[in-house]
């Protein structure tokens, strides 16, 4: 189970983060009918979400403040970030790969949140910057695009992208800056036997369903 500090003092909220031998984190599985239908596409489009099996069609991040209904994406290297309101009364899941980063995905929907200091941000198992070779022109575009962040930040190895670091700039420009790293790498975390604990779209898992996701538990939050 990979627990966050910054989630787990959230009030009234359950969250999990998917791996290998649990693609459904135990904590969704309970609600795991009532969550939207939706199809990811890699894009920048957050859907409201304000009923049980909701349809959606194609959208990269989810936010609710309707108890019950779980918000998640699904990962196999891009990033999984799950954010939360510190009071627990709305909640959302982003699925950022590089083209959603570049795109803007994440302030987009910080935007349609009002997100600032009074909000939480983790980001969840992710490929890390050695394991991610991108090609030449896909480089130069985020050291063009991104060249507000300290030098060797989003790039840190010639043609090796930080998803992760790209990730918390735009949280910390936003104005969120209670943010918190988990689980590691998604293609070459292993576990205490050596064996691998994620499923990873770079080592070949083309059709993974690993989830990641949150909740809220009740209709009141303190």
């Amino acid at each position: 189970m990979i627990s966050s500090v910054l989630l787990d003092g959230v009030p009234g909220i359950r969250y999990g983060f998917g791996v290998e031998k649990e693609l459904v984190p135990q904590a969704l599985q309970g609600l795991w009918d009532e969550r939207p239908v939706k199809k990811q596409v890699h894009g920048t489009h957050a859907a409201h979400i304000v009923e049980s099996r909701q349809e959606v069609g194609h959208a990269d991040a989810f936010y609710t403040s309707q108890p019950g209904i779980p918000v998640s994406v699904i990962t196999a290297d891009c990033v999984p970030l799950l954010l939360a309101r510190r009071d627990g009364s709305q909640v959302a899941a982003v699925h950022a790969g590089w083209r959603g980063l570049y795109d803007g995905i994440i302030p987009a929907v910080l935007d349609k949140l009002n997100a600032g200091q009074d909000w939480v941000a983790v980001v969840g198992p992710t490929i890390c910057a050695p394991c991610y070779q991108i090609s030449e022109e896909l480089a130069a575009d985020f050291a063009q695009r991104f060249a507000g962040m300290p030098s060797g930040a989003a790039l840190p190895t010639d043609r090796h992208l930080d998803l992760r670091a790209v990730a918390e700039h735009q949280l910390r420009q936003s104005g969120v800056t209670q943010i918190e790293h988990v689980g590691g790498c998604t293609c070459c975390a292993r576990d205490a036997e050596g064996e691998l604990i994620f499923r990873s779209y770079r080592r070949g898992d083309r059709n993974s369903q690993q989830h990641a996701g949150l909740y809220i538990t009740q209709e009141e939050t303190t």
